[in-house]
């Protein structure tokens, strides 16, 4: 593709692209709002359930702590009746061990058991908290989306219709030219091209070009940006052409 035909292309994808800038900005801050609820309510969806999971895990290790509490005690009585029958210092000072060793495994249970259920009653609140505020959110989120919807459908064909000529423009360019319009529309807000206006200047920042830089854009050889704001140049004539076109 020559030049010439490539700015004209690329000029006629801006226009398609401006057009559906604009659909989407008749959406406003909706879009943003209802994706950004959306996340808080998968937020909130894992936050509950990762509650209910540790509820549920309590739940089990408490039965196995009760289980291990009385194999302790059963083990300190047992070493203690032990103990009274021993005929020997060794002995009875092994025994002893034992004894001490089960009696702070104990504490260690009771301990872990007051944690757990303190735990427990934490995340038994925070349940209840997020589950309110989970249906809260899910209440916000689907009249939104609806409102969303509503708007979407007001534009749709509109939008269709945008998108295929969009994408029959862009298949026209090469990947690389596409990439670095892309770059540059995202950096500018949306106008990658623009055209030469009164003064001779750049009609994105509005300095003043260099004569040779107009020269070389009037032969349209090659694709040149301004120098100053970086934005894609085309000459007038590209416009003039293009103006019945999108």
């Amino acid at each position: 593709m020559v030049v010439k035909d490539k700015l004209k292309t690329l000029y006629q994808l801006q226009q398609v692209d401006l057009k559906l800038d604009g659909l989407l900005e008749e959406r406003g801050d909706l879009p943003a709002e209802v994706e950004d609820l959306e996340k808080k309510i998968t937020t909130l969806k894992s936050q509950v359930k990762e509650n209910e999971d540790y509820l549920k895990k309590a739940v089990v290790r408490k039965k196995e702590i009760d289980k291990e509490l009385d194999e302790v005690r059963k083990r300190i009585d047992k070493f203690t009746d032990m103990r009274i029958k021993v005929k020997t210092n060794r002995e009875y000072d092994a025994l002893s061990k034992q004894i001490d060793n089960s009696k702070e495994k104990l504490q260690d249970l009771h301990k872990e058991l007051e944690n757990i259920q303190a735990k427990e009653a934490v995340s038994s609140r925070d349940v209840e908290k997020l589950k309110v505020e989970f249906e809260e959110e899910e209440e916000v989120y689907s009249s939104k989306k609806v409102e969303l919807e509503e708007l979407v459908s007001l534009t749709h064909d509109e939008e269709k219709r945008y998108v295929k000529e969009r994408d029959k423009y862009a298949q026209k360019i090469d990947r690389q030219t596409i990439s670095r319009y892309e770059m540059i529309r995202k950096a500018t807000k949306g106008k990658a091209i623009v055209p030469v206006v009164r003064r001779n200047a750049c009609g994105g920042c509005y300095n003043v070009l260099p004569p040779q830089r107009l020269l070389d854009l009037r032969q349209m050889e090659k694709i040149f940006t301004c120098d100053h704001c970086g934005r894609i140049l085309v000459p007038n004539e590209i416009v003039e052409e293009t103006a019945h076109d999108v």
